[in-house]
């Protein structure tokens, strides 16, 4: 495969934006919303508040995305009794091919869609896929990952257990 160098530049400064504006977002009050689930009932993040949330928007048509569920999959298992919420948020126009993925891989956590963009784009502000955003007890984003991750990481699963298990006063 053989990349022109305006790709190679323009693919330069997308990486030099991302790093620079990721941090933007850390320790930010996260945006509340309001979204149909595919497996039933409605939920706002604000219903939350007091636990730690995970939350990852993905696709159907995203590779990386399906790769990364089983993973947030173990997690919630693992962590739900904990204080860990995890929410998938699916961008797909239709929730069919949504709803049939997350039945092929048992996703039991709840997935909400985002038909229109509302949280994705308009508040989240979401520029590549799958992204997973880590908000703390206090409604706080306190990490914002773009793309695949290992979410079975000594690193990744430490975070989580600092934040479950920190004091609300600190």
């Amino acid at each position: 495969m053989n990349i022109n160098s305006e790709t190679k530049v323009l693919c330069s400064v997308l990486c030099i934006v991302l790093f620079f504006l990721t941090p933007l977002y850390a320790f930010q009050k996260a945006e509340d919303f309001l979204l149909p689930s595919l497996q039933g009932g409605v939920y706002r993040l604000s219903d939350f508040k007091g636990k730690v949330v995970v939350i990852n928007f993905w696709a159907s048509w995203c590779r990386e995305c399906i790769k990364e569920m089983p993973q947030l999959e173990e997690l919630y298992r693992r962590y739900k009794d904990k204080g860990l919420v995890v929410i998938g948020i699916n961008i797909d126009r239709s929730k069919q091919k949504a709803a049939l993925m997350i039945k092929n891989l048992g996703i039991s956590y709840p997935v909400l869609h985002d038909e229109k963009g509302d949280v994705f784009i308009k508040k989240y502000t979401v520029v590549g896929l799958p992204s997973t955003f880590i908000v703390d007890k206090e409604g706080r984003v306190v990490a914002r990952l773009i793309g695949q991750q290992n979410l079975n990481s000594e690193e990744f699963i430490q975070t989580i257990e600092r934040l479950l298990y920190q004091d609300n006063r600190g």
